[in-house]
């Protein structure tokens, strides 16, 4: 678990950020009697003399419960799930970098962020229109990559993924739950799926450098249009 510090703006309620963090908003006495918001309490009182500019510290719990990845039958590729605790939330979401190997998608290059190419400008992985038809995208990440069966020359085709929970203050985004998974697929049309396993540090690292530089429909990287990515404090 980790804390989010949210700085407060106008109109918003301990109980009203409790539900964009994932919980019910009966539970902003959890938040709001935490330890880490012991000085707020005592500089507020309660909760409804919550000030602009005031920080408060959201503890972030959820994690990932159920995960899979399998072979897709009679196609060269995979599938995955995976799904996580705590509510819908409103900033809560996933973000998904992809090395292609030696198959990258037309117009795209082996390092992306997901997807691939771009069908937003936001960098993740659900668009507004996919979440507003179906809120539960929140908690659930899916997905089928596929490739054909790469020629005798390009080898062996390794396709991976860092696949994070995100949670999203303003354009801040933290990532953790961090899981890599992917699959090679062989000349012989052969698959074998890897993971899904926890990502080392580097590969944290190397999936945060990634999402910086990432680019969505709009010109610029997501850091120049002012998009800041962090791993858990």
């Amino acid at each position: 678990m980790y804390y989010e510090d949210v700085k407060v703006v106008a109109g918003e309620t301990v109980s009203g950020l409790a539900v964009a963090y994932g919980y019910k908003a009966a539970d902003w006495v959890k938040i709001w009697n935490d330890n880490k918001n012991a000085e707020l309490v005592k500089k507020r009182g309660i909760p409804n003399k919550l000030g602009i500019g005031d920080v408060v510290q959201i503890p972030i719990p959820w994690k990932v419960t159920n995960s899979s990845v399998a072979p897709t039958p009679g196609v060269g590729g995979v599938t995955t799930e995976f799904k996580r605790d705590g509510g819908k939330g409103t900033r809560l979401s996933w973000v998904q970098t992809v090395y292609q190997a030696n198959q990258p998608v037309t117009g795209t290059t082996p390092f992306c962020v997901d997807g691939c190419p771009p069908d937003d400008d936001l960098p993740f992985y659900w668009t507004d229109a996919e979440i507003a038809a179906d809120p539960t995208l929140r908690q659930k990440f899916t997905d089928a990559p596929s490739r054909t069966a790469p020629s005798a020359a390009a080898g062996t085709t390794t396709w991976r993924a860092v696949t994070s929970i995100a949670v999203i203050t303003g354009k801040r985004v933290t990532v953790y739950e961090s899981h890599v998974w992917g699959f090679n697929l062989t000349p012989a049309n052969v698959v074998t799926k890897v993971g899904p396993r926890d990502a080392l540090a580097n590969e944290v690292s190397g999936h945060l450098n990634l999402l910086r530089k990432g680019v969505g429909t709009a010109a610029g990287t997501f850091s120049t249009q002012g998009w800041t990515f962090r791993p858990a404090p």
